[in-house]
């Protein structure tokens, strides 16, 4: 019985930990991107030199987002694992999962490191480098934005796959269900509809809709609802 119970509340405790964690995680992830660096100036020279500038911003930015995101997808992973990663849809989630880490991660390393590299370098060498190196940014800006939306794509999958199941469940977590799939709605609908260009403002909102979701699971786990309810007999 004490070895039971010994179980039961270190279960209990990495439960919490989980729970705050993702909490914590969420918040973290959503004040960076409202402090993401951005360069507005359509001067090269100035262009440039503005990235140069912020690129000890820029790396410190970049790199929470990637530390957070990374652990966020692990905590989720978890979360997928207590759903069943034998069923083929919940497994379907996490694999979108993994690989909007992948890809948004290619993309924070581009913007958050590579970028501000080029643009250091460049001020150095002066000269024509500015208006070459703002063409170069330019396109590199293109796959920057189609990874980070093709990643985000795949975490509203992956979310509404996952809510799907908790809707159609019977272990009292549908609330959690219904406010996942409104997450995943909005984030596909700020992702279509919300310009050609993402920007700080709309990553805000794209995060924000991440929050119910992680949220939402925070509170379920540390209710014992869902997968974590608590069979009476234990």
């Amino acid at each position: 019985m004490t070895n039971v119970a010994n179980f039961s509340g270190s279960s209990r405790r990495t439960e919490i930990f989980t729970a705050v964690g993702i909490g914590l995680l969420i918040l973290l992830m959503l004040v960076m991107v409202l402090h993401h660096p951005t360069a507005r100036q359509t001067d090269p020279a100035a262009f440039i030199d503005s990235i140069a500038r912020q690129a000890s911003a820029n790396r410190l930015v970049h790199g929470i987002l990637a530390a957070a995101m990374t652990l966020m997808t692990s905590l989720m992973l978890g979360f997928a694992a207590r759903l069943g990663l034998m069923r083929p849809h919940i497994l379907l989630g996490a694999v979108s999962s993994a690989l909007a880490l992948v890809l948004i991660c290619l993309a924070v390393t581009l913007d958050g490191f590579v970028v501000p590299t080029l643009a250091m370098r460049c001020v150095s060498i002066g000269g024509d480098c500015a208006r070459e190196t703002q063409t170069l940014l330019r396109f590199g800006g293109l796959q920057i934005e189609y990874m980070t939306r093709l990643g985000f794509f795949a975490l509203a999958g992956a979310t509404a796959l996952w809510a799907g199941d908790l809707v159609l469940g019977k272990k009292g977590a549908r609330t959690v269900g219904v406010l996942g799939l409104i997450s995943s709605a909005g984030q596909i609908g700020i992702l279509v509809l919300g310009g050609e260009r993402l920007n700080p403002h709309s990553l805000g909102l794209i995060v924000a809709a991440q929050a119910v979701w992680y949220l939402s699971i925070g509170a379920m786990i540390v209710l014992r609802q869902g997968p974590y309810t608590v069979n009476p007999r234990d």
